[in-house]
């Protein structure tokens, strides 16, 4: 009987002998599962977190303010011709299709249909949304009251604000427009000197060619041999005439073989 016993209680020595081992398998189980409910957590607030930017990105824009709608587009340009806010304006309707789908094409095609707009490019930019980039056509001359005509020939609508101090003047008939920027340009590379730039060139029907000077001369031209006439009266102004320049007004070079020279009232412009 004790022989029963004490093999009894050597089995439970045994059995207690091989705990350490099991200890350390249990709680390497339960750190794994910890481990994964860290990971399983964090899996979830990143979806959550992407989700709910996918779903905002989806948001109607009529749903969003200007501003929320906007946030996440990148606007570059000169903004001279062209406005930000006019850009703006443009790209909005675009945004109702969220920014993952929006049409860039589309966006595109309704940015250059601005007619100052001459390049615009458009292009996704993650996380930031949409960046777009526009250049706008270079002003040459101010024609008339409300309009600009650019290098390409194209008259196009004044726009508010531009400043155009430092631009010369054309006028005429629009259907000329092409005629009179030729003539501009020649005029332009012969008179390039101080106070003999080109101020205002204008055509008219019945009496032909009239430029105006920086330096306020006026000279009426006729309607042939722009550019001989206006040598003409350059070879005079650097000899006989350049003593007197500042008291003329007005050249006449419509004769053959001559000028007529008009004089300054000093007097009321004292």
């Amino acid at each position: 009987m004790k022989r029963a016993s004490g093999n009894s209680d050597q089995r439970q020595r045994k059995q207690r002998g091989a705990s350490p081992r099991a200890e350390s398998a249990a709680e390497g189980g339960m750190g794994l599962r910890r481990l994964l409910v860290v990971l399983i957590a964090t899996a979830l607030v990143v979806a959550v977190s992407y989700g709910g930017l996918w779903l905002w990105r989806q948001v109607p824009v009529n749903e969003l303010s200007r501003v929320d709608a906007l946030q996440q587009v990148r606007v570059k340009g000169p903004f001279q011709a062209v406005s930000q806010r006019q850009v703006e304006e443009i790209l909005l309707p675009f945004l109702r299709r969220g920014f993952l789908t929006v049409d860039i094409r589309g966006m595109q095609e309704a940015l250059l249909r601005h007619p100052w707009i001459t390049e615009a490019s458009v292009s996704r930019r993650w996380p930031r949304g949409v960046e777009v980039a526009v250049s706008e056509a270079s002003p040459l001359a101010v024609w008339g009251d409300d309009k600009l005509l650019v290098a390409s020939g194209a008259l196009l609508p004044r726009p508010e604000g531009l400043e155009t101090g430092q631009l010369p003047e054309l006028a005429g008939d629009e259907e000329m427009v092409e005629r009179i920027l030729l003539q501009y340009q020649a005029l332009a590379g012969l008179l390039t000197t101080r106070d003999m730039e080109v101020r205002r060139l204008t055509f008219d029907d019945l009496a032909g060619w009239h430029l105006e000077l920086v330096s306020g001369v006026e000279l009426y031209l006729g309607h042939d041999e722009l550019l001989e006439r206006v040598n003409r009266f350059l070879t005079l102004s650097r000899g006989v005439l350049a003593p007197h320049l500042e008291k003329v007004a007005r050249v006449d070079t419509r004769y053959s073989n001559a000028l007529a020279v008009q004089w300054r009232d000093l007097e009321k412009t004292q």
